[in-house]
């Protein structure tokens, strides 16, 4: 699915999540971005609730992303388009090898907000369990944000 040079909310947040998942945030992800953007974290995800995209896809990159193996990745199917002006909504699966040759499937559904031809907040929702079991260690392991 090609989102092409839209402006709406589906569009924008088709055109982040394939930045997102090709590892092209610079070129193709952030530039759809608002200067101001607010990723809003799951409470049990032990971050704080808002934070700038940028930020937080940064966290995200090196602690879930660098949980698959290098060897094989991961693949996406996107499942739902739905938008509305300036919000929408997209459901996608996810799976692949983690680092321990588990294999890692989950659903995710991610809210977005444009505003202007930029996309203002990204909510994603997902199981954080199986995150923490597989890919990174929520329990164990602290994240950048924690003291």
């Amino acid at each position: 699915m090609d989102a092409g040079g839209q402006t709406d909310a589906k569009s924008l947040g088709l055109r982040f999540l394939q930045a997102f998942w090709s590892g092209k945030l610079e070129e193709e992800g952030y530039p759809l971005c608002a200067p101001d953007a607010r990723w809003t974290f799951q409470k049990t995800l032990h971050e704080p609730r808002v934070v700038p995209v940028r930020e937080a896809v940064d966290f995200l990159v090196s602690a879930l992303i660098g949980g698959f193996d290098p060897d094989s990745g991961y693949t996406v199917d996107v499942d739902n388009l739905i938008g509305e002006g300036d919000e929408a909504a997209i459901e996608y699966r996810a799976q692949g090898k983690t680092r321990s040759g588990e294999i890692y499937a989950n659903n995710y559904l991610v809210r977005f907000t444009a505003r202007d031809g930029k996309l203002v907040s990204i909510r994603p929702y997902f199981d954080t369990h199986l995150v923490s079991k597989l890919l990174f260690d929520l329990d164990r392991r602290k994240s950048p944000y924690e003291g």
